[in-house]
């Protein structure tokens, strides 16, 4: 997302992925620049196919933000990354972005942005979304919020990984939005993920504002909407009536 900021207003320019274009889709979302998805379901492909091509393409342009020095140990947490993606396709992962962002001191600062989504027991959205947010152990519940989508729910914790033979331990921050889809039977799950937890107020903000452009319905402009295509079940009605 590139902001074209002006002295009185903000305007902003969307790039818009085929996924938003999908008939089955349910949830739309925008992340800022910095934020490269990594398609987990193409990453077990072949690489000389389609899919497998879509993921060096993204690999490619994660290298392009982190300094040539750091590349090689970037690479390793894809790696690791990738291990995780069969565990996280099972869990409802449906999107995952690491975003590499330049800090005040010039350090690198890495994170992981996640988004899961899950069927729930129906329940009034602002019930559900407080109820999953209390029902999450170690988290501290910070705020209960009226999004542009809907009652939205935040946690946020700071995890310690214990140290292993090859890696000291470290701090984890971690902040989570549940986001419940209107019908009150799903649950959209927002979390972001960094080591960097001194800079915990920064991604806070990012975090909070990429929950906010979140919609369970197609925000997409009308000239845009007509480039999705129709489903099967569409062709064949207008097929038949007309």
């Amino acid at each position: 997302m590139t902001d074209t900021t002006s002295t009185e207003e903000v305007e902003y320019e969307y790039i818009v992925e085929d996924s938003a274009l999908r008939r089955d889709c349910d949830l739309w979302f925008a992340v800022p620049a910095g934020f490269v998805e990594i398609p987990i379901g193409d990453l077990f492909v072949a690489p000389g196919t389609p899919e497998g091509a879509r993921v060096v393409e993204a690999v490619g342009k994660l290298l392009e933000l982190v300094p040539e020095q750091k590349q090689p140990e970037f690479l390793s947490q894809l790696v690791e990354a990738r291990a995780l993606a069969g565990t996280m396709l099972r869990e409802g992962v449906v999107h995952v972005s690491i975003g590499a962002h330049e800090g005040d001191d010039g350090r690198m600062l890495e994170s992981v942005l996640t988004i899961t989504c899950k069927d729930v027991p129906f329940s009034p959205p602002k019930l559900a979304a407080v109820r999953a947010a209390t029902s999450r152990q170690n988290a501290v519940p910070v705020a209960i919020v009226d999004l542009p989508c809907g009652p939205g729910a935040f946690t946020e914790t700071v995890v310690e990984i214990p140290a292993s033979a090859d890696a000291q331990q470290r701090s984890v921050y971690e902040i989570t939005a549940y986001l419940p889809y209107p019908n009150g039977r799903k649950l959209a799950v927002l979390t972001l993920t960094t080591t960097a937890v001194d800079a915990r107020e920064h991604y806070r903000d990012i975090h909070r504002g990429i929950a906010k452009l979140v919609s369970f319905d197609n925000p997409l402009p009308e000239d845009i909407k007509t480039q999705i295509p129709e489903s099967e079940v569409e062709a064949s009605v207008r097929a038949v009536f007309g």
